[in-house]
């Protein structure tokens, strides 16, 4: 099953305020990262995405430049240069961030030794197994 349909076929949460394909370019320019395709999608078709204890960052079109996902990767940024061409995704906790590349390539990055890891998935296939294991 892919990530789409798994969405569809479950309870899982996400925004009814999404925001539109030139509003993901705006926020590309502020947030200095070209979205991937997945990421796109995500965005488009969620906002973000929660189910129990998972949360995923996201944008919604009432916040905008507010939302978390623009947020914290903004945050990641100035304190961790070593995120510069990544967009923030999860947190879970103790400074253990997920990140997304141009590419939907997700990594792990552990702020407290300044250290990035590729957890070797695409955004899809690493939210789908993010779900999985709470539902």
């Amino acid at each position: 099953m892919d990530l789409w349909n798994f969405v569809e076929e479950n309870d899982v949460e996400r925004t009814k305020s999404l925001i539109s394909r030139e509003q993901i370019r705006e926020i590309e320019a502020v947030i200095g990262v070209p979205f991937g395709v997945e990421l796109t999608r995500y965005v488009i078709s969620y906002g973000y995405l929660a189910c129990g204890a998972v949360e995923f960052y996201g944008i919604n079109s009432k916040q905008m430049l507010d939302s978390d996902m623009v947020r914290q990767s903004l945050y990641l940024h100035k304190y961790f240069p070593h995120t510069a061409k990544y967009v923030a995704l999860e947190n879970q906790g103790d400074g253990d961030y997920f990140i997304v590349g141009s590419d939907d390539s997700v990594f792990e990055y552990i702020s407290e030794n300044d250290n990035l890891k590729d957890v070797k998935m695409k955004l899809s296939e690493y939210i789908l197994k993010r779900l999985e294991g709470v539902i």
